[in-house]
């Protein structure tokens, strides 16, 4: 079981870190917890010498519970991903998918199950001025770096790349304050009363770091 994105994302806040991609990215088919190892691919503006081929040829590799990460995928003219990918990158192992730019046959991914986070819905494919850069190696989305070292944890509510799991700990003390604040409110406290419960973590956190 891995902690709620949320929690993490607020333990990171807590420490002047960054890591979460959701901004810029939303959710295409959220899903429950789940982490993974980011296998990177970087697209850039024009046709290139081989277009998007590499990027299919990522998909006849192993990736048993990798997390494919396309960055640069705006400079695409549509989507550069759809129900045909989804199929091959399941059938290779792969756990989630995120990409910085445009995907399609939405319904596809959520029958199949992939979870998809993008950063927007597009109609048409992806066009001839694009092509993959690079395969592998560090990727930027939205300021935060994602290499094939970190981390991705995605959840119903988001997604963040870590350099470590380390943070761990403290976000399962986060969650479990949060999870005491609603229940006090569920008792009848007023907000006051069982925010302390948060309160009272945050102050901790804050000490250790």
């Amino acid at each position: 079981m891995v902690p709620p994105t949320t929690a993490i994302a607020d333990v990171l806040q807590l420490r002047g870190q960054t890591g979460w991609l959701s901004p810029p990215l939303r959710p295409v088919h959220r899903t429950q917890g789940l982490m993974g190892k980011p296998r990177t691919v970087r697209l850039a503006p024009g046709p290139g010498e081989h277009g998007l081929q590499p990027l299919r040829a990522v998909l006849d590799e192993c990736l048993d519970g990798r997390v494919i990460v396309v960055a640069g995928a705006q400079a695409a003219a549509g989507a550069v991903w759809d129900e045909i990918l989804t199929r091959a990158a399941l059938a290779r192992g792969v756990r989630g998918l995120l990409v910085e730019g445009g995907v399609r046959d939405v319904n596809a991914h959520r029958d199949l199950g992939l979870p998809v986070w993008a950063l927007y819905e597009a109609t048409a494919g992806p066009g001839p001025d694009v092509h993959v850069a690079a395969v592998g190696g560090p990727v930027e989305i939205g300021g935060v770096t994602v290499d094939e070292s970190s981390t991705i944890v995605m959840d119903a509510a988001g997604v963040v790349a870590l350099d470590s799991t380390d943070v761990f700990p403290d976000c399962y003390m986060y969650a479990d304050a949060e999870e005491n604040v609603v229940a006090a409110l569920r008792e009848g406290a007023t907000l006051a009363e069982a925010n302390r419960y948060r309160e009272d973590m945050v102050a901790k956190l804050r000490r250790s770091v």
